[in-house]
Formats: C-alpha cells, structure tokens, sequence
C-alpha cells in the first residue's frame, strides 16, 4: 500500500523472499548509535552524490511497479524497492520507516541475494527485481549498521565514512552511504547524536586542558570533548571528529565554547546533514568512473579508523 491505495499482493515462491518488516513509529534515540551487530548477512546503504547507480533498473520496471515518485527510493535501491512494495500484504509499508524496519529490510533483501548464488528460485526472484545482473550484486555488502556507524562516527561526512569501509566495492559502499545519509537526515534523524538527550555543561578547567590534544584521551576526556563541542556524552569517535575538522579546528571551537559557550562544529554538523537531492538514473552498478583511487569516496581516502 503506498499513500493509502492497495499494491496487489503478488505470488512469490514459497520461503524465498522474507516479508519486510512494517512496524512503523520512531527508532532508538542516539544514546548508543547503531551498534554494530555480530550476524552475518547485514545491510549499509550508499549512493554517490545522491546517484543510484542502478537506475537503468528504474526505466524498464520488471514487476510493473512504478517508482516514480516513490518515497522508499530516497532509502533503498530501486530493486529493495520493488521487493519491498511486491511483499506488500494488507498493512501499509511506512513511507518513512524507523531504524529496526529499514535495517531488516535491508538484511532480509541481502540474505536474498546471497542465496541466489546457489538456489535457482532465489536467483529467479531477484532477477524478478532487479535490473542488474547477480555477478554485479555483491555476496556481502557492507552491513546497515556498520554503514551508520561509519557515518556517525565521522560526522555524517560521506567520504570520511566511506574510507572506513574500504575493501567493499566503492560503488556499492557510495550507494549505500548516500541512501543512509539521507536517511539520518530524515526519517532517521531520530537516531542521530545530534538528538541525544544533552549533556551537563563540561568543567571549563578540564576543556582547557583539551586545547592541546593528548596522545591518548581518556573516557572521561572523551565525554569533555564531546560535551564541550557538541553537548551530548556520546557522539562521534575522536579520529573522526580531528579527522573532519583538524586539531585546529578542533581547538577554535574549543576556545569558543569556554568564551561564548558556543558550539560551533556541532552547528556545522547539524547543518551538512540535510537531504540530497533523490536518486536520478545512471547506467549500470558501477563502477562510478568519478570514484577513482584519488577520490573522497574512494576505498582509499582518508586513514581507515576504527568506529568507536
């Protein structure tokens, strides 16, 4: 169902294509973003600058469902989108789905695509769905949560993110963190650090000890940086944070919270994570001829860091 008119239900082969989850409503806040969980067969989305790379699929739609328009595209490939609107029983599928619905979207289509490999019905019906061939999907796609952690971490920056999941193919890492980017500045803007609860004002004395950083911060250091630069416990990792803005930059949002108590990085932040524009089409999976080794959403821009 799609804005309140039925999407018929169709036949779809017994035990193959997992229902999406349709449990609506608000996710977690950001307190503890987006653990990375222990399964296997997970999901991380990312287009570059807003492309699907898989448009080609949007022009010659093989289950007859229109996406033109369709709000679940600005989340989702075009292919999880047919899959999702075709298990479509008799309740709605959200337009703006929270955390839990999305990742299992996710890893339920994942699973799909991986058991293609050696199951002829699993391959039928993602040849039902998608208009990229099975060898260019790949077998493990960089998992959803890992892909928000990523983003987290560094900021909601596209390009830091995407060097942490270096060793995945670039044009799938860009098309799931343009995806999930978009959805953190959206329906998942719930799930952000920047909507955590906020944090006491830090001790002055302990933030002008941080304005030259230390070779190693300690927890509660951590939770100083955090506090004084963003007004939460809990935020980006430190690498991403000195990575995005540098130690200087670092230092002038610090020395602006202890005169003002301005938070300066955390307006940034809060500013860069709008919408892209929406998918347009593009030929084929890639790869993206404008992600080459020198580029920010290359597998080697930046230094791989760890997400925490």
């Amino acid at each position: 169902m799609r804005d309140g008119s039925a999407v018929p239900a169709r036949p779809a082969g017994p035990d193959l294509l997992p229902v999406p989850g349709r449990d609506g409503g608000r996710g977690p806040l950001a307190a503890a973003p987006d653990p990375v969980p222990a399964s296997g067969a997970d999901d991380l989305e990312t287009s570059a600058a807003g492309r699907d790379p898989e448009g080609a699929d949007l022009g010659g739609d093989p289950d007859g469902v229109d996406l033109d328009g369709d709000p679940l595209a600005a989340f989702m490939p075009a292919r999880m989108v047919r899959w999702v609107r075709a298990q479509t029983g008799p309740e709605p599928v959200p337009d703006a789905p929270d955390r839990a619905t999305l990742a299992r979207w996710y890893k339920d289509f994942d699973a799909l695509v991986a058991a293609a490999r050696s199951s002829p019905e699993a391959r039928a019906a993602v040849e039902r769905f998608s208009g990229v061939p099975l060898d260019r999907l790949p077998v493990k796609p960089p998992a959803f949560s890992k892909v928000c952690a990523a983003l987290h971490a560094t900021c909601y920056d596209a390009g830091l993110a995407a060097s942490r999941l270096a060793g995945a193919d670039p044009a799938v890492v860009a098309e799931r963190i343009g995806h999930l980017r978009r959805w953190l500045a959206t329906a998942g803007r719930s799930t952000t650090w920047l909507e955590a609860a906020p944090a006491p004002d830090p001790d002055p004395a302990a933030v002008e000890e941080l304005l030259t950083p230390p070779r190693s911060f300690t927890t509660e250091q951590v939770r100083t940086l955090f506090s004084a630069l963003f007004g939460v416990d809990k935020g980006p990792s430190v690498p991403g944070v000195r990575e995005r803005f540098g130690d200087e930059g670092v230092r002038h949002a610090l020395l602006a919270y202890l005169k003002t108590g301005e938070r300066p990085l955390r307006e940034t932040v809060a500013a860069d994570l709008t919408p892209d524009p929406a998918p347009s089409p593009d030929p084929d999976l890639g790869p993206d001829p404008d992600l080459g080794p020198d580029s920010d959403l290359g597998p080697d821009a930046g230094t791989r860091l760890d997400a925490s």
